[in-house]
């Protein structure tokens, strides 16, 4: 399926705030698996360590470089969550680099907020069907609006987690949409 273009500019550093709503669909899982500590590390404007402290989480948000970190901020983060930039190019490498430096880290859960299918390409395979901890995706049944105005989101996105407690279970795959209208 191709994409077709927004017709809108790219915003400098990728920096898409992330709605609550989309948050709130990861906050569930999260939730299910005792995550209590979350470290968001490509914060920009911090909408989603926003929503995460509204949804009951602990959330820290750091905006330095996340590539070279050796460790979480704080000792208790159990859980890496993200919208994480593709890069300049949109071809999403520096999404990958993201994953995989997570993947290094000291953590039990890392999620990431990607186009939905983000898990489709052979340069891949080493993140989603060879990794033992990919636990699976949460596909978001309504598109992100990004932009104000009215021509409409072209891409659907999903949450593409990764658990430690999952080893070598087949990865799931899990639906959310928008709940009611009411919620920021």
């Amino acid at each position: 399926m191709s994409q077709r273009a927004s017709g809108y500019a790219r915003r400098p550093n990728e920096d898409y705030p992330t709605p609550h709503w989309v948050t709130a669909a990861i906050a569930r899982h999260l939730r299910r698996h005792r995550v209590y500590s979350v470290w968001e590390p490509a914060a920009g404007h911090g909408a989603l360590t926003k929503a995460l402290v509204a949804e009951g989480f602990h959330a820290i948000a750091t905006a330095d470089d996340f590539l070279k970190r050796v460790a979480p901020p704080e000792p208790d983060v159990n859980a890496i969550v993200t919208n994480p930039p593709y890069g300049d190019d949109r071809r999403g490498l520096l999404a990958c680099a993201f994953i995989r430096h997570a993947l290094t880290l000291d953590v039990d859960t890392v999620a990431m907020l990607l186009r939905a299918d983000f898990d489709s390409g052979k340069t891949r395979v080493d993140l989603f069907r060879d990794n033992p901890t990919f636990a699976g995706k949460i596909v978001l049944l309504d598109r992100i609006k990004w932009f104000p105005g009215l021509s409409g989101p072209s891409d659907n996105h999903a949450w593409f987690v990764w658990d430690r407690e999952r080893l070598r279970r087949a990865p799931s795959v899990a639906y959310a949409e928008r709940e009611a209208e009411g919620r920021p």
